[in-house]
């Protein structure tokens, strides 16, 4: 509690310097620092304060003497971002300081006297690439004691690393080259690098950082390692800051125009987007696979779930005297099922979230890196697993073929370890000899797929990590992080083409409130016909959406039928009608467009054309429940209470009853005089909803008053019901 206290002192306190900063107000964010460090004194960071601040009053001085410096705009910039990274390194080492975590993490990358400059850290990755190799060809065994230090000396080394990357300063644009050349260069381990890109990528969420932001963009432009490209992408999206670009950082602005005018960023962007909606679904997508597909498949197999378990039914000998092909049915759609789960898996739908939440208790994930590093056998949290698996194809088939991301990996292979003695020899030989996974094999190389995995893992971090709250949650939903595509530094991008196809897939998704925030980011260029279609669906002035809509396509049937629906919503019966007649014109077969249009004439009170559509549609669909409500209701608005009667009896009659028939029904009763079997019908009406009699009564009070009910009466029937 204490803990987050002192943060929340330390934001309050910080703050304003933040946000003089996005108000491109240097003088205000110098002033505010300074009251900061009166507070918080630090002689290195009041330095540096002077030092900026000295070189604002120079540049202020020649400005009143009305020197008109041409460079003046870069200047101030400059000293803006100087003044930002300041701002940034008090927040971080404050940040650390009072976190037992994040101290835990400097302590173990400082508390050895290990150099920490790029050229020794590129040195120390090349000798352990030698190192590594020269073990291979030496053909240690898998338990060779050599061979185990190496790789955790290693592990170790790494561990360090990430640990130094995530609690130093912001990056010098120096140390930043550096770190680029030793993330592109092809003596390092890919490995290697891919963690490195992975504590970059939390580093820079955690703090803006230009810098890094620069080498993740160059690394996802230039790297020929595909791994470390793709993980490059979600990185730099991660990072992404609109205000602070918007303030004083031009270059990420500049950079994020050029990479959205490249088609393959823009299907690629496209792609993450959607990659990371189906992990925000993985609980959700799960569900439909336990409570559907699971239960289904077990059934057409002869299984049955029971509150006792999973119990294999009697298989009934009749069945294949009487029903000959019912194993045929039986074996189709199990393959239905299947491939319905391949479909979701094609699809990115992230199927082993909830199975592998559970397998996420293990210390090896304790340690941060793990949710971020590559699965690779020779990982020292898994040395007993390779010793056990060696000379099988199981571990092959884990790394090559298994469509779990790499975290998921890890836990299947320490869970599959603990059952293996377990299970029944002729089992255990299977596994070992031929693996279980070849039905699984997918292209593990494209960048589809590597994106995909490496989102899972990080969604996973963020959702099961213990220290995830250490961290931003790139899948925060109150936030919506998630949505990149909503940022402000993709407007008036080339990126802006793509804005449909992410908007019409959230649509498709449910998530009406996400699309809704993309939508806001449309430049006006991009106001086509699915934007104004897509607005009337959200309910965005949909009346002048839809109508601009009909202006590009003027006999469009969608635009007409969504004005038509707007309408009729909005009570405009006579605009709503007009628009139905033109529907049905144009598709005279369409049951719905003559039901709408029947409605709106029973609303307008033209009951005898009303009825005429309502009873052909009757006689054409004698089972549509809908038809015949809507004609009942008409009928008794037009006195015809006998003939209503007997359709709301066979309404009534029904199985599953529908309240709103009750409350209606209770109306033409009313006012057929029947006002003892009215109050029945209404009192069962309030029970079976959670209605009012005072709004059932206030919201037909027009009608009631056209049939000739009076006040007194109305206040009779609430007091009876």
């Amino acid at each position: 509690m204490a803990h987050k206290e002192e943060l929340m002192i330390l934001h309050d306190g910080l703050n304003p310097v933040l946000e003089a900063l996005k108000d491109r107000n240097l003088g205000e964010a110098i002033s505010a620092m300074e009251t900061f460090l009166s507070v918080h004194p630090h002689q290195i960071n009041s330095d540096r304060l002077h030092a900026i601040h000295t070189d604002f009053k120079v540049m202020s001085d020649y400005w009143r003497q009305g020197y008109k410096d041409p460079q003046i705009g870069l200047l101030y910039d400059n000293l803006l971002r100087r003044m930002y990274v300041l701002y940034a390194n008090i927040q971080v080492n404050h940040s650390v300081r009072h976190s037992s975590y994040l101290s835990s993490l400097f302590l173990k990358a400082h508390g050895t006297p290990r150099d920490w400059s790029p050229l020794a850290i590129k040195e120390s990755l090349e000798n352990d690439v030698s190192e590594g190799a020269m073990l291979d060809l030496e053909g240690l065994a898998e338990d060779d004691p050599k061979r185990n230090d190496f790789y955790k000396r290693h592990y170790d080394s790494m561990v360090d690393l990430c640990a130094y990357l995530i609690t130093r300063d912001l990056w010098s644009d120096g140390f930043a080259s550096a770190m680029e050349d030793i993330l592109l260069s092809p003596t390092v381990d890919t490995i290697d690098q891919q963690l490195i890109v992975g504590c970059i990528t939390l580093s820079s969420i955690n703090m803006f950082d230009m810098a890094k932001f620069r080498v993740l963009v160059h690394l996802y432009q230039q790297s020929t390692d595909e791994d470390v490209r793709q993980r490059a992408l979600v990185g730099w999206v991660f990072s992404l800051n609109y205000e602070l670009g918007k303030a004083f950082y031009q270059e990420e602005v500049d950079l994020i125009k050029q990479l959205a005018e490249d088609e393959q960023c823009q299907q690629e962007l496209v792609q993450m987007q959607k990659q990371m909606i189906f992990c925000l679904n993985a609980e959700k997508d799960n569900q439909t696979i336990q409570k559907e597909i699971i239960p289904d498949l077990l059934r057409h197999q002869g299984y049955e779930m029971t509150p006792n378990g999973l119990i294999q039914k009697e298989e009934d000998p009749l069945q294949d005297i009487l029903n000959g092909d019912e194993q045929e049915k039986r074996e189709e759609q199990i393959e239905a099922q299947i491939n319905r789960m391949n479909d979701m898996i094609s699809q990115g739908v992230d199927i082993y979230y909830s199975g592998f939440t559970y397998l996420k208790s293990y210390p090896f994930f304790q340690e941060l890196t793990n949710w971020f590093v590559p699965f690779y056998e020779n990982h020292p949290g898994i040395i007993q697993a390779r010793i056990k698996f060696k000379g099988s194809r199981f571990m092959q088939a884990v790394i090559n073929n298994s469509t779990f991301c790499n975290s998921d990996k890890y836990s299947f292979v320490m869970s599959f370890l603990k059952v293996l003695d377990q299970l029944p020899e002729s089992v255990r030989n299977v596994v070992l000899k031929d693996g279980i996974m070849d039905n699984m094999a997918v292209d593990s190389t494209s960048p589809t797929y590597i994106r995909r995995m490496y989102l899972q893992d990080w969604y996973r971090f963020s959702k099961l990590f213990r220290e995830r709250n250490e961290f931003p949650n790139p899948f925060d939903t109150s936030t919506r992080s998630y949505l990149f595509f909503a940022s402000h530094l993709f407007k008036y991008t080339s990126l802006e083409t793509k804005f449909n196809e992410v908007t019409a897939f959230l649509l498709k998704k449910k998530r009406d409130e996400d699309a809704a925030s993309l939508i806001n980011n449309y430049s006006e260029d991009h106001y086509d016909y699915q934007y104004f279609m897509m607005c009337g669906y959200l309910n965005f002035l949909p009346h002048r959406h839809y109508a601009e809509a009909l202006k590009l396509r003027p006999d469009d049937e969608r635009a007409l039928s969504g004005l038509a629906r707007t309408k009729f919503a909005s009570k405009y019966y006579e605009d709503s009608l007009s628009l139905y007649r033109q529907l049905v014109a144009m598709k005279p077969e369409s049951k719905s467009y003559l039901l709408n249009l029947a409605v709106c004439l029973t609303n307008l009170k033209q009951y005898d054309e009303a009825e005429q559509h309502l009873f052909r549609l009757n006689y054409e669909n004698p089972d549509d429940a809908i038809i015949k409500r809507y004609l009942a209701w008409t009928l008794t608005c037009d006195d015809k209470y006998e003939q209503a009667e007997n359709l709301y009896q066979q309404l009534l009659s029904e199985e599953e009853v529908y309240a709103d028939d009750l409350r209606r029904y209770g109306y033409c009763l009313w006012f057929s005089g029947k006002v003892g079997e009215a109050i029945d019908c209404f009192r069962r009406y309030l029970k079976e909803s959670d209605d009012k009699m005072f709004i059932v009564i206030s919201n037909e009070r027009e009608l009631l008053l056209s049939k000739g009910i009076t006040e007194p009466e109305m206040k009779m029937m609430l007091a009876s019901v």
